[in-house]
C-alpha cells in the first residue's frame, strides 16, 4: 500500500510530483496528482475512451470542493492558475492519502475529517467519488464544483463562446452535452441540490506540460455546485458517458475492490511486492473493440496499443500472472493483423489504420508465442490460430517486404529500414533527422531472427511438418551471428552493420538480448563478457542506459521541449524494461550462484521504491535519466517496464520459471 502524510501533503512540489492512476479496462482512466492538481493535460477525474482502448476525451477535469463549518468556509480542493497562486489552498488540509487498491484521501479541519474515495466500473466510462463525513456534531455543508474539458486528452482548451447552457437537470442527475458532436455527460448523485451556473474558469497551470516544452496553460468550465447541507454519513456522485440507470455506489465499488482482490491473488502468495506488480499489471490489459479481443495499452497517460510493446510485455502481464485466455486474445488480435508479412507496429488513436513500421515486433511475436507455449503447452491454439501468421512472417522476412527488411541470401542475417526509416525500438526522427541511425543488420533484430527460426522450426516438427530446411538457415544464421557482430578487440557485440558493411561500434544495450533469448548464439565465455561490459557501462539502479556515458553523443539528462526531448531519448536515457533481460542475463551467465541471487533481487529494490515513492504511485515509468539521481520521464506508467520487472521478479528472483514440452 502506498501512503503518503503530512510531510509530502503540506509540500506542494513534492505532493504534485506524486500522480495516482485508477483504470477501466478499456482505454478510459481518472489520474491527478495526489492533492488533485492537474499538472498535466492528460489529467482529469473522467478521461473517456470513446472507442476503446483509443479516442481518448477528458470529459470530467476536476472537482472543486468545499466544507463550511459552523458558517466558516474551508476548500477541499486546490488550482494552480497561470501565475502560480494556489486558488484556494486546499492541500494544507490534505492528510493523508493512500493508493492501493484504490485512492483515498483524508482531510482534516479542525474536529471534521473528511475522507474521499475514487473508483471507477469496470468495462464503463464511469468514475465515481464518494465522501464520508465525521463531524463531530458540527454543522457542516459540503460544496462539489465538477469541471468540465470535452476535449482530446492530447489538447489544451480555450475558452469558447461556442459553449452555452446545455444542461438537462432532472432529479438527483443532469445530462450535459456542451456543443454538437459532444458525447453525452451523465451526471447522478444520492443528496444533495444541484444550483446551476455556467462558469469559465481562465488560465489552469500545467506544469508538467510546460516542462515538457508544451502549451502550459488552459481554461475549465463549470455548470453549477452540488451543495449537501447539514452534511453527514455519505455521499456519492457519478460521472459516465453513458446514462446511468441504477446507482448503488457502495455496490459498485465493492466489486471493484472484490475484481483487484482476486487479482491479488492469482497467484498464492503473501509477497506484497508481488501483489502490488499484480495491480501494476492489470492496469494495462484491455479491451479492443475494433478486433472483439484482448490488447495491451503501451503506457499511461498517451499510449496506444503498441506492436512491439505489447508482444515483449505479454509474458510478464498475462502469463506470469495466469491470465492464459487474455494471452490468446491478445496474440490472436495481432496474428489477425498481420500484413506484408508484419505484425503492426501500432494502431491509431484515430480511425482504424495501423502502421508496420516495425521490424522487431514481428519477431517478438515468435518469442511471445515460445513462451505462451512454456505456461500452457497449448500446441493446439498455436496450430489453429497462429502458426498461418507465423508462416507468413517467415517467408516474408526470407523473401523481402516492406520497409527493406529482407534476408540476406548470402549471409542468412536479416537487413532493415534504410536512411529515411528506421525499424528498430531506437526510431526516433527529428525535423527528417534520424538520431539513432541502425538501418542495416541490427544485432538484437538478428538474434530474434535467429529464436523466430528455432521456435518455427520446434513448432513445425510438433505439427508432423518438415523442417530441415528451416533448421538448415538457423544454423546459416548462428554461424553468420558470431562471424558479423562479434568484436573480437574488445569482447563484445557491434551494434548494427551499415548498409555497406561497415560495423559500428556504438555501446548499447541491444547486444544483451543475445544472451537472453532462449536459443543462444555465441558461448558461454563470449556470453559473460558480454553482461560484465553491460552492467559496467550501462546498468542502473532503473534499467539499462541507451548509450554508454563515455561515449560524446551521450545526453545525461531527458528534459526540454519535443526537440530535445526526442534528440536524448535513445541517447543515455535509462529504459526501464531493460532490467528483465538483464537480471535474466546476468543470472544465467553467473550459474545462478547464491551471490548472484543475491545481487539480482537487490536491483529489483530500486523499482519497488519508485513504485512507493515516485511519480505514478503503483506503477513503473517509461524512462529515468542516464544520471543521477535518475527523475523518471516519459510516461509515467508504462506496459513493459512493469511486465519486465514482474517477470524477472517471478521467474528469475523467485525461481517460478516454467519450462517448454516438446
Amino acid at each position: 500500500m502506498s501512503n503518503t502524510g503530512r510531510e509530502i501533503e503540506s509540500d506542494i512540489s513534492r505532493a504534485t510530483s506524486q500522480e495516482w492512476l485508477v483504470t477501466n479496462g478499456i482505454g478510459g482512466y481518472a489520474s491527478s496528482t495526489i492533492p488533485c492538481i492537474n499538472t498535466r493535460r492528460y489529467h482529469g477525474i473522467l478521461v473517456a475512451s470513446q472507442r476503446p482502448p483509443i479516442e481518448r476525451i477528458v470529459m470530467v477535469s476536476r472537482l472543486e470542493e468545499t466544507i463550511t463549518i459552523d458558517g466558516r468556509e474551508y476548500p477541499l480542493s486546490t488550482a494552480v492558475h497561470k501565475k502560480k497562486i494556489q486558488k484556494p489552498s486546499g492541500y494544507l488540509h490534505l492528510e493523508r492519502f493512500e493508493r492501493t487498491p484504490l485512492p483515498v484521501w483524508y482531510y482534516q479541519i479542525r474536529d471534521v475529517l473528511v475522507i474521499k474515495s475514487l473508483n471507477m466500473v469496470y468495462g464503463q466510462n464511469t468514475t465515481i467519488v464518494t465522501y464520508k463525513l465525521l463531524a463531530n456534531g458540527n454543522n457542516v455543508t459540503l460544496k462539489i464544483t465538477p469541471h468540465y474539458l470535452f476535449r482530446d486528452f492530447h489538447g489544451n482548451q480555450c475558452e469558447n463562446p461556442g459553449i452555452k447552457d446545455c444542461l438537462t437537470l432532472e432529479e438527483r442527475q443532469l445530462i450535459l452535452k456542451p456543443f454538437a458532436n459532444a458525447p453525452e455527460l451523465h451526471m447522478r448523485w444520492d443528496r444533495g441540490i444541484f444550483k446551476e451556473k455556467l462558469e469559465w474558469h481562465k488560465d489552469i497551470f500545467l506544469s508538467v506540460e510546460a516542462e515538457r516544452g508544451l502549451p502550459a496553460t488552459e481554461d475549465d468550465f463549470s455548470y453549477g455546485t452540488l451543495e449537501i447541507d447539514n452534511f453527514s454519513g455519505s455521499i456519492s456522485l457519478a460521472f459516465s458517458d453513458q446514462p446511468i440507470a441504477s446507482f448503488n455506489p457502495i455496490d459498485l465499488r465493492k466489486r471493484e475492490e472484490q475484481r483487484l482482490e482476486a487479482i491479488t491473488n492469482s497467484i498464492q502468495s503473501n509477497d506484497k511486492v508481488l501483489k502490488d506488480l499484480l495491480l501494476a499489471a492489470d492496469q494495462f490489459i484491455v479491451d479492443r473493440k475494433s478486433t472483439g479481443s484482448k490488447t495491451i495499452l503501451a503506457g499511461y497517460p498517451w499510449f496506444s496499443d503498441w506492436g512491439r510493446d505489447s508482444l515483449i510485455a505479454l509474458p510478464g502481464l498475462t502469463l506470469v500472472t495466469g491470465r492464459f485466455g487474455d494471452a490468446k486474445s491478445i496474440l490472436k488480435t495481432f496474428a489477425s493483423s498481420v500484413k506484408h508479412g508484419l505484425i503492426p507496429n501500432c494502431f491509431a488513436d484515430v480511425g482504424n489504420e495501423a502502421s508496420y513500421n516495425s521490424v522487431d515486433a514481428s519477431l517478438w511475436f515468435f518469442i511471445a508465442i515460445y513462451k505462451f507455449l512454456e505456461y500452457t503447452d497449448d500446441y493446439d491454439f498455436v496450430k489453429n490460430e497462429l502458426f498461418s501468421a507465423m508462416t507468413q512472417i517467415i517467408d516474408a522476412f526470407i523473401d523481402g517486404t516492406i520497409y527493406d527488411i529482407k534476408m540476406d541470401s548470402e549471409d542468412g542475417l536479416v537487413s532493415a529500414g534504410n536512411k529515411d526509416i528506421q525499424l528498430t525500438w531506437m526510431d526516433v526522427k527529428v525535423d527528417g533527422q534520424t538520431i539513432t541511425p541502425r538501418n542495416g543488420k541490427a544485432v538484437e533484430i538478428n538474434a530474434l531472427w535467429y529464436n523466430a527460426l528455432r521456435i518455427y522450426s520446434l513448432i513445425e516438427e510438433k505439427f508432423g511438418k518438415n523442417s530441415n530446411e528451416i533448421k538448415a538457415l538457423a544454423r546459416k544464421v548462428k554461424n553468420s551471428y558470431k562471424k558479423t557482430f562479434w568484436n573480437e578487440s574488445k569482447e563484445y557485440l557491434y551494434d548494427y552493420i551499415k548498409p555497406d558493411g561497415t560495423p559500428d561500434e556504438t555501446f548499447r544495450p541491444n547486444q544483451i538480448y543475445a544472451v537472453y533469448l532462449p536459443f543462444e548464439l555465441l558461448d558461454s565465455k563470449e556470453e559473460k563478457a558480454i553482461t560484465d561490459a553491460v552492467f559496467a557501462k550501462l546498468y542502473t539502479s532503473y534499467g539499462l542506459r541507451s548509450l554508454a556515458p563515455d561515449d560524446k553523443a551521450y545526453e545525461p539528462f531527458y528534459h526540454g521541449d519535443r526537440v530535445q526531448r526526442d534528440k536524448q531519448y535513445h541517447q543515455g536515457t535509462v529504459w526501464g524494461f531493460l532490467i528483465g533481460p538483464f537480471i535474466s542475463s546476468y543470472l544465467k551467465v553467473n550459474n545462478y550462484s547464491i551471490e548472484a541471487q543475491l545481487r539480482a533481487s537487490l536491483m529489483i529494490e530500486p523499482f519497488i521504491s519508485h513504485m512507493n515513492n515516485e511519480e505514478c504511485l503503483g506503477s513503473i515509468s517509461e524512462i529515468f535519466d542516464g544520471n543521477m539521481p535518475h527523475k523518471p520521464a516519459g510516461c509515467f506508467a508504462q506496459a513493459w517496464s512493469v511486465a519486465e520487472v514482474l517477470r524477472c521478479y517471478v521467474e528469475d528472483i523467485k525461481g517460478q520459471k516454467p519450462t517448454l514440452i516438446i
